[in-house]
C-alpha cells in the first residue's frame, strides 16, 4: 500500500505493544518468579528453621503445611486471587496477518483477577450479601473485560460489565486492483485496512426480585471508532481515510408481576439512541500535477500541487487528450517522469461528512405461565417506531472526471437546514406458544408468530457542479472554474418498503415405548412484500418436520431430525411496475416487466431445501464417552435465470477419556463442506496473453431479452462455483498427579482446501486454501497454599496453499510465552 496507509498501523493494538522489549517482560517475569519463590521459601522457613540461640529441638516427623483458614472480614467470607505477569511474543512472516488473526504483542499484563464475598450473617450486612468480580486482559491484550455482580437477598440484583476489543484487519487480498486479465497493481496492504476499538459498558438492576412485583432498569453505552480505509470510484479509484466513529446508548426499564403461581406478566420499555459520526477525506495524493503548454501536443513542462490518480494506476496507463483541439487527439501516458498528466482523470480533493442520528423507542408486553401442570404458555407483543435523520450533509470533489468533463462538485442536503434524509421504521411483532401434555405418552405444541414492519423515507440532495463540455478548449485538471459552467440541481426521492410475515409451527410427539419417542409437525410461513415499483410479491413457504429419540440402553442415545421447505409465489409470477426500454429502435417499449417464475423473495434464496440432523451419544465405559453429530443441508433455486444449488454437510466426532483420577484425554474432529453454484454474468476482455478461462462462453441467461433487459451478448456466463471443504482437529491431554501440579497441552488445527470459479487468472485462492494450526501447553505449579507459578506457550501458524499472486506472502508464524504468578488470598 502507499506510505500514507502505513501511518495508521501504529495507532494502537499489537504494533504499539511490540515496542515493549522482550527483555522488560523477562525482567518482570524474573521478579515475579523471585517473589513467588521467596514467599514459598519464607513460609517453609518460618515453620522449620530453628533459632540459633536455643538448643536444637528433637527431630520430629515433618507435617505438611496446613491450608490457610477461610478468611472472614466484616461478616463476609472472602476469596480473592490475582495473577500478574507478561507475554513474550516472537513473529516471523507477515506481521499484517499476525495482527489480523492474533494481535498479541509483548508486555506486562494483569492476567486475571477475581473477588468473591459471601455474607456469613445477612442481618449484619445491610448493603449486599454477595459480591463477585473478575477481570482479565489488562495491560495490552486486544480484549480486556471486567464483570461485577452484587445482590442483597430480596432487595436487589445488580450486574455490570466493561469490555474493550481492538480489531485490526489488514488482509491484502481484499479489494485488490485487478485491472483485467493481464494487469494488476499489487497493494502490499489491504486498501480497506482498519484498526478500530469497541468499548462497551453495560449495567442491569433488578429491584425486589423475589416479590410479587419486581422492577428492572438497565443502561448500555457502546462506541466503535478508529482509522479505516475505503475506496471510491470517482476521479479514478481513489483511497479514502475514514475516521470511523459510531456510538449507541440503550436505556431499558421494566416491571414483572407474578399474577399467580408459575405465571408472570412483564412490561418493558427500550430506548436506543445511535450516533454515526464517521467522515472521510482523500489520501494518496502522491503525484505532482503537470502543466500543459497550450497550442502543442501535451508535454508536461512543469508541476503544481499534488493529486491522486487512484490505486489502479499502471506505469503504462494512457488517457485521453485535451478536448476542443484537433491537434491533441492522441492518447498520452497518465504519468511521465513522475508527473501526472493534467488531461487525465485525477482527484485533488475528496471529502464527505454525513452525521446520522437514529432513535428506536420500543415497548414490549410478554407473559409466561405454567399454572396448569400439563400446560405451558408464553406470548409477546412488541411495538417499535424508529426514526433516522441525516441532519447535515456535505460532499466535495475537486479534480477532473474526463467522462463527464467535471472539475468540481459540491453536494449538500436539500432538506431544511441542509438535511439530507429522514426515514421512519414502524415494527409490530407478536408471538404465542402453547405446549400441552395430553397424557403420559402424547404431547402437542403450537407456535405462532406475526411480524409486520414498514420503512418509509425521503431524501433530497443539492448538487453544485462545475463542468465543461467536449468542446471546452484545453480542458484539464488545472482549468479555472470560471472557464466552465456552474449548474445547480436538487433531486428529491421518497420510497417505502412493507413486509408482513406470519408463520405457524404445529408439532406433536408420542412416546411409543420407553426407548422410542417420535415427533412430527408442519411449518407454514406467509410473506407479503410491497414497495412503489413491485406488486404481487406474496410468497408461501411450508415444510414437514420429523424427529425421533432412540435410547435402547442408558449408554446410547440417538436424536434424529429432518425438515423440509418449499417456497412458491402466490401467482407464479412477479410484476415490476416500470416501463422497460425497447430492445431495438423499431420495437415498442414494454409497459411492464413480467419476470420468469420466481418463488423466493430474493432471487438467490433457495425455494426448496431439506435438512437432516443426527446426534449420537455413547457411554462406552465409565471412563469413556463419545458424541457423533451429522448434518446435511441441501437446497436449490430452480428459477431458470438463477439455477442455484447449495449444500452444507458436516460430520463431527468428540470423545472424552478419563482412565484415572487426574488424567484425561480429549479428541475432537469435524469435517465441513460448503458448496454452491449460481448462474452469474461477468465482463472479460480477452487478450493474447490472457485468453478466457477454459469453458468460458457467452450466452445463456446473460443474453438480453424482455425478461432480462440488463443482459448483453458480450457477457460471459459463469457458474458461480464455490467449494470449501474444511477439516478441524483438536486434541488435548490434562494431567494433575497432585494438587500441586497441573499440566495441559494439545493442538488445534483447521485446514481448508477449496476452489472457486476463476473469473480472472490473477485471482489468488487466499484463505480458501489455507491451514491454521495452534499447538499449546499450559503448566501451573502450586508452590505454597496461596501461591502458584503459571506458564503458557502457544504457537499460531497460518499458511496459504496455491499461488499467492504478485503480493507479499500472507503466511505468518508466532510464539506467545505467558509467564505469571498467582496469589490467592
Amino acid at each position: 500500500m502507499k506510505a500514507q496507509t502505513l501511518s495508521q498501523k501504529c495507532l494502537g493494538g499489537s504494533p504499539a505493544g511490540n515496542q515493549i522489549p522482550s527483555l522488560s517482560t523477562l525482567t518482570l517475569a524474573a521478579i515475579l518468579f523471585t517473589i513467588g519463590a521467596a514467599a514459598g521459601a519464607g513460609l517453609v522457613q518460618s515453620q522449620t528453621q530453628p533459632d540459633a540461640g536455643k538448643p536444637k529441638p528433637t527431630v520430629q516427623e515433618k507435617k505438611p503445611a496446613a491450608e490457610p483458614a477461610e478468611k472472614i472480614a466484616g461478616n463476609y467470607l472472602v476469596h480473592q486471587s490475582l495473577e500478574v505477569g507478561g507475554r513474550i511474543t516472537t513473529v516471523t512472516g507477515s506481521n499484517a496477518m499476525w495482527d489480523t488473526l492474533v494481535n498479541q504483542g509483548s508486555g506486562g499484563r494483569v492476567l486475571s483477577q477475581s473477588l468473591e464475598m459471601h455474607s456469613v450473617n445477612p442481618s449484619k450486612t445491610p448493603f449486599f450479601d454477595t459480591l463477585t468480580s473478575n477481570s482479565t486482559g489488562y495491560g495490552g491484550d486486544p480484549l480486556d473485560v471486567t464483570r461485577l455482580k452484587v445482590s442483597k437477598g430480596r432487595w436487589y440484583d445488580f450486574s455490570g460489565s466493561f469490555r474493550r476489543d481492538r480489531q485490526y484487519f489488514d488482509y491484502n487480498l481484499l479489494d485488490q486492483s485487478l485491472l483485467g486479465p493481464a494487469a494488476l497493481v499489487p497493494e502490499p496492504d489491504s486498501l480497506h485496512l482498519f484498526n478500530t476499538v469497541r468499548r462497551n459498558a453495560d449495567t442491569n438492576l433488578t429491584l425486589l426480585p423475589l416479590s410479587l412485583i419486581s422492577f428492572r432498569a438497565g443502561f448500555n453505552h457502546g462506541t466503535h471508532e478508529g482509522p479505516t480505509y475505503t475506496t471510491l470510484h470517482d476521479g479514478g479509484d481513489v483511497q479514502l481515510l475514514q475516521w470511523f466513529r459510531n456510538s449507541s446508548d440503550t436505556y431499558t426499564g421494566g416491571v414483572d408481576v407474578k399474577l399467580a403461581p408459575r405465571t408472570t406478566l412483564s412490561y418493558d420499555q427500550f430506548y436506543v439512541f445511535y450516533r454515526g459520526d464517521s467522515s472521510f477525506g482523500l489520501v494518496g495524493a502522491n503525484y505532482q500535477t503537470g502543466v500543459v503548454t497550450p497550442g502543442i501536443p501535451p508535454i508536461l513542462t512543469a508541476s503544481t500541487g499534488m493529486e491522486s490518480l487512484g490505486v489502479d494506476t499502471l506505469a503504462t496507463a494512457k488517457c485521453g487528450t485535451a478536448s476542443g483541439t484537433a491537434s491533441k487527439n492522441t492518447s498520452t501516458l497518465e504519468v511521465a517522469g513522475g508527473i501526472a498528466n493534467p488531461l487525465c482523470s485525477g482527484t485533488l480533493v475528496m471529502t464527505q461528512s454525513a452525521p446520522t442520528r437514529t432513535t428506536f423507542p420500543t415497548e414490549q408486553l410478554r407473559f409466561s405461565s405454567h399454572y396448569w401442570g400439563k400446560v405451558a404458555m408464553n406470548g409477546r407483543v412488541l411495538y417499535s417506531g424508529g426514526t433516522s435523520n441525516v441532519n447535515s450533509f456535505n460532499e466535495a470533489f475537486t479534480g477532473l472526471l474526463t467522462r463527464t468533463y467535471t472539475l468540481q462538485e459540491i453536494d449538500t442536503g436539500g432538506l431544511a437546514n441542509g438535511g439530507l434524509a429522514h426515514n421512519k421504521r414502524i415494527n409490530m411483532n407478536a408471538d404465542y406458544g402453547i405446549e400441552a401434555e395430553l397424557n403420559k405418552y402424547i404431547s402437542v405444541s403450537d407456535a405462532f408468530n406475526d411480524w409486520n414492519f414498514r420503512v418509509e423515507g425521503m431524501n433530497a440532495a443539492t448538487a453544485n457542479v462545475w463542468a465543461g463540455t467536449k468542446t471546452t478548449p484545453n480542458l484539464n485538471i488545472l482549468t479555472p472554474l470560471s472557464a466552465v459552467t456552474e449548474t445547480t440541481t436538487t433531486t428529491t426521492n421518497s420510497s417505502y418498503l412493507d413486509q408482513k410475515i406470519a408463520s405457524n409451527t404445529a408439532l406433536a410427539s408420542a412416546a411409543i415405548t420407553p426407548q422410542l419417542k417420535i415427533s412430527g409437525g408442519w411449518r407454514y410461513r406467509d410473506r407479503v412484500i410491497s414497495d412503489p415499483s413491485v406488486s404481487a410479491l406474496t410468497f408461501h413457504e411450508q415444510g414437514l418436520l420429523l424427529g425421533a429419540v432412540i435410547q435402547p440402553t442408558s449408554a446410547l442415545r440417538l436424536n434424529l431430525n429432518y425438515d423440509t421447505m418449499n417456497s412458491k409465489h402466490s401467482s407464479g409470477t412477479a410484476v415490476l411496475n416500470q416501463t422497460i426500454a425497447a430492445a431495438t429502435p423499431t420495437a415498442p417499449a414494454v409497459p411492464a416487466l413480467t419476470l420468469l417464475p420466481s418463488n423466493t423473495f430474493t432471487r438467490e434464496a433457495p425455494n426448496k431445501s431439506g435438512h437432516f440432523r443426527a446426534r449420537a451419544t455413547i457411554k462406552a465405559a465409565k471412563w469413556v464417552s463419545f458424541a457423533i453429530t451429522a448434518s446435511d443441508f441441501s437446497a436449490k433455486n430452480d428459477d431458470p435465470q438463477v439455477n442455484h444449488i447449495e449444500h452444507n454437510r458436516d460430520l463431527s466426532f468428540a470423545s472424552i477419556i478419563t482412565p484415572g483420577a487426574g488424567f484425561s484425554l480429549d479428541f475432537n474432529y469435524a469435517h465441513d463442506n460448503v458448496y454452491s453454484a449460481t448462474d452469474l454474468c461477468y465482463i472479460y476482455t480477452a487478450s493474447a496473453t490472457a485468453p478466457p478461462q477454459p469453458g468460458a462462453a457467452t450466452g445463456g441467461t446473460c443474453v438480453n431479452s424482455v425478461t432480462n433487459p440488463e443482459g448483453a451478448a458480450s457477457l460471459y456466463l459463469g457458474g458461480g462455483y464455490y467449494n470449501a471443504p474444511s477439516n478441524f482437529f483438536a486434541g488435548a491431554v490434562n494431567y494433575s498427579p497432585s494438587k500441586y501440579f497441573h499440566f495441559s497441552g494439545g493442538v488445534r488445527e483447521n485446514s481448508v482446501n477449496g476452489m472457486a470459479e476463476q473469473l480472472n487468472p490473477l485471482m489468488a485462492p487466499g484463505a480458501l486454501r489455507s491451514k491454521y494450526a495452534t499447538p499449546y501447553s499450559d503448566l501451573q505449579i502450586n508452590i505454597a497454599p496461596q501461591w502458584a507459578w503459571h506458564g503458557n506457550w502457544t504457537h499460531d501458524g497460518y499458511a496459504e496453499g496455491g499461488p499467492i499472486g504478485s503480493l507479499p506472502s500472507r503466511n505468518t508464524h508466532g510464539d506467545i510465552v505467558t509467564l505469571g504468578v498467582q496469589y490467592a488470598f
